[in-house]
């Protein structure tokens, strides 16, 4: 990851999986950052968009759409890295 402290990536993570649990509804006990959106956790295209709504709002980000691809949710880390570079990490 560029430039982000240890402590940033932390919150990022942390504030993903809250925002996961909350999306998704359910408890997500067992989350790494290696966990896979879709295939394990089964997000879907309505749940990105709740999601990503969640973490502008916790993360006071506003992310470029124009700049989103599908690999941006292939896991947790992924998404962190993402997240990570929209916010000038």
């Amino acid at each position: 990851m560029t430039g982000a402290t240890g402590t940033d990536r932390a919150r990022i993570v942390t504030e993903i999986s809250a925002a996961l649990g909350e999306v998704l509804d359910y408890d997500l006990p067992r989350l790494t950052e290696e966990s896979r959106l879709f295939d394990e956790l089964g997000l879907d295209s309505t749940g990105v968009f709740e999601l990503l709504m969640r973490l502008e709002e916790s993360l006071d980000v506003e992310f470029d759409t124009d700049s989103l691809e599908m690999a941006h949710f292939a896991s947790v880390r992924s998404l962190a890295d993402f997240v990570a570079t929209e916010l000038g990490g």
